[in-house]
């Protein structure tokens, strides 16, 4: 039985332009006034348009039990951008099982001619039928949306995000149970804070009494329309009942936002990080100690945007493909003209018969849709290339190349970040207060309560992040003109190469553990071409080694191969708050929060993978930073926690 990483659409039939559910034999809106009843059941149930004009904060978070067609999606924004500040970021979280399709999206939603433009722009972000968790950004960063596509109960069991208001909606409790069962309704009381509110259309007693067994006051109203009563709600007695049982991963909550972050670093995990702060209102000061931005494990002129799609569902396969569908969908809203980048498609060749064979497993036992993945044999694989290719493999349409450097630059161009370049960052210290002094050359000194690390393996060069297991690892590409054939798709086989850019082919990259000179080895590029030679040769004989140029930087690579992001934990505190973990690898943790060094965040290790993992990091730093939902599911956000290894050491007894 195939484990699927997709999942279905919902079958959908239309009854006088309305759409309906065959799976649950329901409608998804009332075609005659739904969104009347939208505004009526979910708008003004949880009192949005007061509390939205008399924000109290720079976020409001509203969480919803079933996206459907987006219809109350989209008359939350039409309402946001009405009536909430500027400064203000509104998180909207909501779940599909079953998600109607692109097309079926579209056509459901002309019946409001209102609602037009977020309707364009809800269309044209829509992502795959990807099992797990979406974010979209809308409307400058103002709007994220997290469309979680996975079952309700595990999506939020699976979510980090205190809600101020729940959207209770789905198709009705006796034609889709599960969409209100007790274990959803226990999750909502997870996520719900002293008044939280909450609204639904149905007046079910066994839905009234689930929410107040989770701390919710309920209160019977006039129903819409025919309907002749719903249910409003307010959380009294929050339940602050934690799902954890690794008590090392949770996440500290800011005290208060910060007006300004320093961010050290500006390759792709620092730019990220700096844009997606700047994005929700933030000042940042960027800080690189070379003359330009993206100079070191950035600054090759084209990388791959390409996930290496596991055999079976890990971790690793899902938070590289989250990432590519994330960076994906950021660089079609920052540069839907591609002039910094390129949805080309990439060919990934099987040279051998041991890649050849996890290809086919992969393919057998996953099911990522074609949108994602196919398999396509030589001759077929020829054709999408432009150019004789010598072996069997898999496409991806997602996949295609970046120009780094252009990337960075695009995603610093923002009023809220400040570029200092030549500064070398000398030292770190805290004051009593928790500040951060980053002394940088010329004497020149920032200041900052919140501070974020993205220089690659230098962060381990700091003395409070020396005990991290990050390395080096060099990696040489070659350039040369094109003179054969044009190279349509990127093409990847024990290296790379992607179609040309300025008219040069960009190729490579070795990987070398022990050498970390970064001169220029004609040994590499010899390397580069053999490579290159055994998956497309026509396009490899009109190359000459001579002919080559190159350029070597590092790669910053991780004990697991995973990234790390989030904040940095206090090492010694971890040592001994949890130095029982060497004798008892279940001891339950009872009031034991872990101790970070307050105010510092990573974003680095992202090894060869960073225009697919450093953009969402990134994310999930800036959500870190100021409190927001994070825009992955907790197992992993934990994946990528840079207090894992200490965990892992204390287990393993080697700390």
């Amino acid at each position: 039985m195939p484990q699927s990483s997709s999942i279905q659409h919902a079958n959908v039939i239309w009854k006088e332009d309305t759409p309906v559910s065959t799976e649950f034999d329901d409608f998804y809106f009332n075609d005659q006034d739904g969104l009347d009843e939208s505004r009526y059941v979910f708008l003004e149930g949880n009192a949005l348009a007061e509390r939205f004009s008399q924000l109290d904060s720079d976020l409001f978070t509203i969480a919803e039990t079933g996206f459907g067609a987006g219809l109350n999606f989209l008359a939350t924004r039409d309402l946001w951008l009405k009536t909430a500040p500027d400064t203000a970021t509104l998180h909207y979280i909501s779940v599909e099982k079953y998600p109607i399709s692109q097309t079926d999206l579209a056509q459901a939603l002309t019946h409001w001619p209102e609602l037009q433009q977020g309707t364009d722009l809800l269309v044209e972000a829509y992502p795959e039928p990807i099992e797990g968790f979406h974010r979209i950004s809308f409307d400058d960063g103002r709007i994220q949306l997290t469309l979680m596509l996975m079952d309700a109960t595990e999506a939020y069991r699976q979510l980090t995000a205190p809600v101020d208001a729940w959207f209770l909606d789905g198709f009705s409790p006796s034609k889709n149970p599960d969409m209100w069962s007790e274990e959803l309704l226990q999750q909502v009381g997870r996520l719900s804070k002293a008044d939280t509110t909450l609204s639904t259309f149905t007046s079910a007693g066994a839905v009234r009494r689930g929410l107040e067994s989770e701390g919710f006051s309920i209160k019977k109203v006039v129903g819409f329309g025919l309907k002749r009563e719903m249910v409003r709600a307010r959380c009294t007695t929050p339940r602050h009942v934690s799902s954890s049982t690794a008590p090392w991963f949770d996440q500290p909550y800011p005290a208060s936002r910060p007006s300004h972050v320093v961010v050290i670093g500006a390759g792709v995990a620092g730019c990220a990080t700096a844009y997606a702060l700047a994005q929700r209102g933030v000042t940042v000061e960027l800080v690189e100690r070379n003359a330009e931005i993206a100079q070191e494990g950035s600054g090759n002129q084209q990388g791959a945007l390409y996930a290496k799609l596991p055999v079976s569902h890990n971790t690793q396969g899902q938070l590289h493909l989250s990432g590519l569908l994330y960076s994906r969908t950021k660089l079609q809203q920052l540069d839907p003209e591609q002039q910094i980048w390129s949805d080309c498609g990439l060919l990934q060749l099987a040279t051998n018969d041991k890649e050849l064979k996890r290809q086919q497993s992969m393919m057998q036992h996953t099911s990522f849709g074609e949108n994602i993945v196919r398999a396509v044999d030589s001759q077929e694989a020829t054709a999408l290339a432009g150019s004789q290719v010598t072996a069997p493999g898999i496409f991806m349409p997602y996949g295609g190349w970046v120009n780094p450097r252009l990337f960075c630059n695009t995603l610093i161009q923002h009023p809220r970040i400040n570029l200092h370049l030549n500064k070398e960052v000398s030292s770190l210290e805290q004051s009593a207060e928790g500040n951060w002094r980053v002394q940088l050359s010329g004497d020149e000194q920032l200041s900052c309560s919140q501070l974020v690390i993205c220089t690659a393996a230098e962060a381990k060069k700091l003395p409070q992040l020396n005990h991290l297991p990050i390395k080096p690892i060099r990696g040489q590409t070659s350039l040369t003109n094109q003179t054969g054939p044009a190279l349509r798709t990127v093409v990847c086989g024990d290296g790379y190469i992607s179609p040309a850019l300025n008219g040069q082919y960009c190729f490579g990259a070795t990987f070398d553990l022990h050498n970390l000179s970064l001169d220029i080895r004609q040994d590499d590029h010899r390397d580069n071409l053999y490579k290159l030679r055994a998956v497309l040769p026509e396009l490899a004989a009109s190359i000459t080694e001579d002919s080559l140029e190159g350029r070597a930087a590092y790669r910053c690579s991780t004990g697991d191969y995973l990234p790390i992001a989030g904040p940095a934990p206090d090492y010694e505190a971890y040592k001994n708050d949890y130095a029982k973990l060497r004798t008892d690898r279940k001891w339950k943790f009872t009031d034991t929060p872990p101790q970070h060094l307050k105010g510092l965040y990573l974003n680095i290790g992202h090894g060869s993978k960073g225009l697919i993992t450093g953009p969402i990091c990134g994310e999930v730093v800036a959500a870190s930073i100021l409190g927001e939902p994070f825009p992955i599911e907790k197992s992993l956000l934990d994946a990528v926690n840079p207090a894992r290894f200490i965990v892992k050491n204390l287990i393993r007894k080697s700390i």
